[in-house]
């Protein structure tokens, strides 16, 4: 074997590698930051299409005393991303965390509020919660 086919098989080992390293780092940065990201953003993005989706279902009667469908149904979505947020947020990374303090977005006190919501027994307190809500998401919605 010549000193150029050495010099060719290291390079091989060389590039080999780099490829499993370089392979092993988008699988960890895809798996422990990305992933956790874009899941934070999709309930994020749920959290603003249920605020409008149920903005009506702020009533909890109906004339004949019942709890409306729509306002059980609210009730539920609100309890379930409330849940989802606090889930998320310990998988977050560390400086998308400290991007969103910088940002002044609080998803675990929104987290809070949306069980406010869920539980708010009329619609001044369901509107402060929407309030508050949008605030600590910073959520731009044109509605409610």
């Amino acid at each position: 074997m010549s000193v150029l086919d050495e010099m060719l098989d290291i390079r091989k080992l060389v590039g080999i590698l780099v490829t499993v390293v370089f392979g092993a780092l988008g699988y960890l940065s895809t798996t422990f930051w990305f992933q956790p990201i874009l899941r934070y953003r999709d309930i994020k993005n749920h959290v603003a299409s249920d605020l409008v989706f149920y903005a009506n279902a702020v009533e909890l009667a109906t004339l004949q005393g019942k709890m409306r469908e729509d306002t059980l149904e609210r009730t539920v979505s609100n309890r379930r991303r409330a849940a989802d947020l606090s889930a998320v947020y310990p998988a977050l990374p560390f400086w998308y965390k400290w991007l969103l303090r910088s940002r002044m977005e609080n998803p675990i006190a929104a987290s809070a509020e949306l069980l406010g919501l869920a539980n708010a027994s009329n619609k001044d307190e369901a509107t402060e919660c929407v309030q508050n809500i949008k605030k600590l998401l910073k959520l731009r919605l044109q509605r409610p």
